[in-house]
Order: structure tokens, then sequence, then C-alpha cells
């Protein structure tokens, strides 16, 4: 990686995870995505490297690292597997929440849910979208009614990572209260709580994808997260700024991975007796992708460190998630385009990265809300 002004830390932490990504992750990536697997030794591994608590306090046994490492450390894997990103990225930010929960709730919560989540042991999903409302979290209709010392919660979540992975601890999930939204902790097994099939999708296939539904299931009241109607503003604010720096890490992993792949394969492939890089249109699409690239890397890196500073990043965060995601896209298609007929075969990382990048543009936010946060953030609404 070229100098962008790392801390020893953090090219280490990259350094290590990439090449731990080479070496054990990318030699299964593409038999996970045909079989839509998930392979939780892989992820325990991941645990044993410390990358699931980086972002934790060591007293619950993460790491204490900065955000821009983390992100560096997704930006690694999501080179050769963005399913298994996603998947960490999801699970690990669970335990955030709880952490953020009142010195009671902390302690109720370390040992069961908390300390096997830093260690890589155990993953946790998030429920905010469902069937009428994704960008529009005003819109969510799942209903929590207090009754007594517990919360009793109705309704339904859609396209919800992890929920369905065998080690999955609980969900956060977001519903209406008498004065707001409340964001609730909600064990896997809890009678009322279910959740359908895996979800056929386009593409992440080893991440996990189901429709969740709340009948009368009820939860201790201390699993109420936050205090009165706070959960929308948790999810919405700071929950979703992160989110959206985390997926720009992503896209510049796989964008980072189609742009090398192609230059190689440029520098290798012969038509009319010329090297395809010679070919002025292939040039210009490898300059657009380096170019995405590093514009990318900087507006990831800035909204990353103002994370780290608590600064707010609001705006920040929506111009990584945009341009990033959005980048990411077109180099995805352009390294299909590169590779002409193999890149349309699955057989090559192309087709899989052309498929995973989709999601990218539309989760936490799609590009066209991102634009209107910009646009919001910068004064253009009057």
């Amino acid at each position: 990686m070229d100098d962008y002004g790392y801390g020893e830390a953090e090219r280490l932490t990259y350094d290590t995870v990439l090449a731990f990504a080479r070496d054990r992750v990318a030699p299964g990536a593409a038999e996970r995505d045909r079989t839509s697997a998930f392979d939780y030794g892989l992820y325990r591994e991941l645990g044993a490297l410390g990358v699931p608590g980086m972002l934790y306090p060591e007293a619950v046994g993460g790491t204490n690292a900065s955000t821009l490492a983390f992100c560096l450390a997704l930006e690694a894997i999501s080179r050769v597997d963005m399913s298994l990103g996603w998947v960490l990225w999801v699970g690990a930010g669970g335990a955030r929440s709880l952490m953020r929960g009142s010195e009671e709730q902390v302690a109720a919560w370390r040992e069961r849910y908390v300390l096997p989540m830093v260690a890589g042991e155990t993953v946790s999903a998030g429920g905010i979208t469902e069937p009428d409302a994704g960008s529009d979290t005003a819109g969510i209709r799942t209903k929590a009614v207090r009754d007594g010392d517990e919360w009793v919660l109705d309704g339904s979540k859609i396209f919800i990572s992890n929920a369905g992975l065998e080690h999955c601890a609980f969900v956060t999930a977001l519903a209406r209260t008498e004065d707001g939204f409340g964001l609730f902790v909600v064990p896997t097994g809890t009678p009322g709580y279910t959740m359908g099939p895996p979800l056929r999708k386009m593409g992440l296939h080893s991440a996990d994808t189901r429709e969740l539904s709340f009948a009368d299931c009820r939860i201790p009241a201390y699993h109420l997260l936050g205090s009165g109607g706070s959960g929308r503003q948790q999810v919405v604010g700071a929950g979703f700024a992160l989110t959206r720096v985390y997926l720009a890490s992503q896209a510049l992993g796989l964008a980072g991975e189609c742009f090398d792949l192609s230059l190689e394969h440029a520098r290798a492939r012969v038509a009319f007796k010329r090297k395809i890089g010679q070919f002025q249109h292939v040039q210009a699409m490898l300059v657009d992708m380096y170019l995405g690239l590093e514009t990318g890397r900087l507006l990831r890196d800035r909204a990353a460190r103002m994370s780290d500073a608590r600064a707010p990043y609001i705006k920040e965060a929506a111009l990584a998630k945009l341009h990033c995601t959005e980048m990411a896209k077109r180099a995805a298609d352009s390294a299909v385009q590169i590779f002409g007929g193999l890149g349309y075969m699955d057989d090559t990382p192309a087709s899989r990265y052309y498929r995973d990048i989709r999601a990218a543009t539309i989760a936490e936010g799609t590009s066209e809300i991102q634009k209107h946060i910009i646009a919001r953030e910068i004064g253009a609404l009057g």
C-alpha cells in the first residue's frame, strides 16, 4: 500500500489482515459463493486475530483500535470476499450497541453477549428495514408496547443480515413506541421471534439474509437501549454514519482488487498482436478506476478520522459512501469488460465482484438518499 499517512498500527493491521485474507479466505471464496455457505471457522480465525474486537476496550477483550484501522481491516477482507466483510461489520456492531447501554445493562450482557461477540464466537443482526420502510426509517411499523416489566413486539423486518446464522446471538430491532422509536435487544430463540428461509440474492451469497417476524414477542424491560423514544436517533445519526464508512471501506477493497486484476490482465492479454493495455479504451477504464480509488480513499479516510476525533461527520460519511460504492460498481463493470468473455464466467472473481457490489449502493441508505443528505448538509435545501 502507498503512503497515505497511516500510522504503524494501521499499516500493520492492513498487512496482517490482507495476508490472512489471501492465505485463508480467498481459496474457498468462489465455492462459498456457489453453495451460499458461511464458514464459521474463518470467522473464528478472524476472532483469534482480534479483528471483531478491534473497536472495543481491552476490558472486554478488545484492542481499542481506531475506526480507521478497523476500516482498513474491512477493506483488506473485502478484496477477496465481500460477504465475509459484510458479516463482520454487521456481526460485530451489535456489541457496540450493547456497550452504549447503562452500566446495569452492560453488566447483564457482558458474559452472555459482549465477550463472545468481541472474540468472534458469535455475531448479531440489525433489524431496521421493513417491507414498507427502507431508507425511510420514519415509516417503520413494528410496534413495541410496554406491559409491566416486559416489552411486547409485533411486526416484521426484511433483508436482515446475519439473523439466520447459527451463532447469531440477538437482533437489535427498531420499533415504534408510545413516545417515538425504541431500539430493542431480542435474543435468538425468544418465543414469538421467528424468521423465514434464506432469501435468494443477486450477490453476497455466503452472507445470510432473512425476513424476521415478531408476534407477541416478549422481552425484559431492560432490553430497551437508550432512553425514551431515542431509538431512531441512535440509528439514523451516528449509527448510519459509521456503517456507511464501513461500506465505503468494503467498496474500496473490492474496487482495488478489480483494478489490480484488470491491470494484470491488460498487461498479459494479447489481441490484434498487441497487449490490450495498449488500447486507449482499456487505458481509459484503468485510469478511471485508479482515479476513483485514490479519491475514494481520501474521502473514506477523512470520515474515519473524524469518527475517531468524535467530530460530526454525517456529511463526510455520506460523501464516502456515495463515491466509493458507485465507484466500485463502475470498477466491477469495467473489470468484467476488460476480461471479456472470461469476466462473464463465474470461474473468474470479476463476475462475483460485479454481483456482490450491487448491494452496496442500496444498503445503509441508497445513493439517492446520500445525495439528499449531502445537499441538506451543504445548505442546498434552503
